[in-house]
């Protein structure tokens, strides 16, 4: 995958969502550290309800606050509806579930690139989602070992690219963390990131679809850069630059 993905995703209004969020709920923390320094020994016992109650608080009413922004920025855009932005994303969200829960599924490749095949008409044998995505996809999780690996959606952000008439094109950005549970506590199995690119009619029809595997070199890029957004703060990884290039 090109290694110029990074310099994409960071012009992501998504990200400022995520990232806006993660600033306020440091700030809060820091807020609330400095208010409870003073507070008496009786009080100790009501610190962490209160701090919980408080954060939580807080973190709700900045993530309403940026949701509105970022709904106030697609309205600015030319001939674009927020309602079927909304609708589109969600379709985005099932076509990212759709194509990486074959990883710990007990089907082979050309089964999965089957199903793929039959569920999106924007979809043929000559398709780069089904010649290379799915098998790349699958030998990198462990699936067509059939011991793959099992992954939960931890971050997903889709934003638009591109509308021309009644076409809507999009580019999502997926983080997947492996699920630990039992033996598998100990397995080397590292977050995967999948970009893809979709496109929709007016009735919601997919009519383009590709994906991405991040490679290594990306994949530790991004691991690391949402190290450093949600690192607490004062720590060494919330000082530290960010990867660029």
């Amino acid at each position: 995958m090109n290694e110029n993905i990074k310099g994409r995703l960071r012009q992501h209004t998504g990200k400022l969502l995520i990232g806006g969020t993660g600033t306020l709920l440091a700030l809060s923390v820091l807020t609330l550290g400095s208010s409870l320094v003073g507070d008496s020994p009786a009080a100790s016992d009501t610190r962490p309800d209160a701090l919980v109650k408080r954060l939580k608080s807080d973190l709700d009413k900045a993530q309403a606050e940026l949701r509105t922004q970022h709904a106030a920025l697609l309205t600015q855009l030319p001939g674009v509806d927020v309602e079927r932005v909304d609708r589109d994303t969600a379709t985005g969200r099932s076509l990212l579930l759709s194509l990486t829960d074959s990883s710990a599924s007990t089907r082979t490749v050309k089964e999965q690139q089957a199903l793929l095949d039959a569920r999106y008409g924007c979809l043929d044998h000559e398709s780069r989602v089904l010649t290379e995505f799915v098998p790349e996809w699958m030998t990198a999780t462990g699936a067509v070992q059939g011991s793959g690996t099992t992954y939960t959606l931890a971050g997903l952000d889709i934003d638009v690219s591109r509308v021309q008439g009644l076409d809507y094109s999009y580019t999502g950005v997926a983080r997947l963390d492996p699920v630990r549970v039992g033996a598998d506590r100990n397995s080397t199995a590292k977050s995967e990131f999948v970009v893809f690119t979709y496109a929709t009619s007016q009735d919601g029809t997919v009519t383009l679809l590709d994906a991405y595997r991040a490679s290594s070199r990306t994949r530790d890029a991004l691991a690391a850069a949402d190290k450093d957004q949600y690192a607490e703060p004062g720590s060494t990884a919330a000082s530290s630059p960010k990867p660029t290039g």
